[in-house]
């Protein structure tokens, strides 16, 4: 444990010891509820800026570069268009550093800081490449999350009708009518409120946890 010390604190290392400092701060921060952990995915920052990019083009005389369209392109390559950048950012920092120190372990004996810098070039291929491996699964799950919003927004607020028995705090569904097939969910009223029958008319108010049901109220036109 001392000989590993010893290498993070090495001047070559030293900057990357910190930036993974940082990264472990921010996370027991996120973990105590101190940070509020931003799980929306970038896709529509890289999204605006290729609007802006294109905006930019148009009054450049010619000469202007779509780069809102060439750092989605980066971002969907590299990955850091597919989780929240933080995400991807801590895994970046993790894989260079040790990188930086197996790197330097094997190659680098004597410790010399000149080097270590010609190291840097293959430790920062290696890591993206790593973190670009890492976040794929992760993405997968940030994108469930955030179909799992998408749907939740389109559902509250719309009206249905009751098709289960009836609609209480502990049971209930809901249809709500589409263009294609007829939407059902899982519903619930609120704790306390009465019970509504099958065919009655009910407006989604909100999603629940983890939106496996969604809370209504009788609608007006009931």
């Amino acid at each position: 444990m001392s000989e590993l010390f010893q290498a993070a604190i090495q001047p070559h290392q030293l900057l990357l010891t910190f930036l993974l400092a940082l990264v472990v701060f921010y996370w027991l921060l996120v973990l105590l509820g101190a940070l509020d952990f931003e799980s929306d995915l970038p896709d529509d920052i890289g999204g605006d800026g290729e609007a802006h990019g294109g905006g930019d083009a148009s009054h450049g005389h010619g000469h202007g570069v779509n780069t809102g369209g060439a750092f989605l392109s980066a971002g969907r390559f590299l990955g850091f268009s597919q989780v929240p950048l933080v995400v991807w950012l801590s895994f970046m920092v993790v894989f260079l550093w040790l990188g930086s120190l197996a790197l330097n372990e094997w190659y680098n004996q004597p410790h010399s800081l000149g080097q270590a810098a010609l190291l840097l070039l293959p430790n920062l291929v290696g890591s993206l490449i790593m973190t670009k491996l890492v976040t794929l699964p992760v993405a997968k799950l940030f994108k469930a999350m955030s179909d799992a919003d998408s749907e939740a927004e389109e559902v509250i607020g719309r009206t249905g009708i009751v098709t289960s028995t009836e609609a209480d705090a502990s049971y209930g569904q809901l249809e709500i009518s589409t263009a294609n097939v007829p939407l059902l969910i899982n519903v619930r009223t609120q704790p306390g409120a009465a019970a509504l029958k099958r065919g009655d008319s009910a407006k989604v108010t909100a999603a629940g946890p983890d939106h496996l049901f969604y809370l209504i109220e009788p609608s007006p036109h009931s």
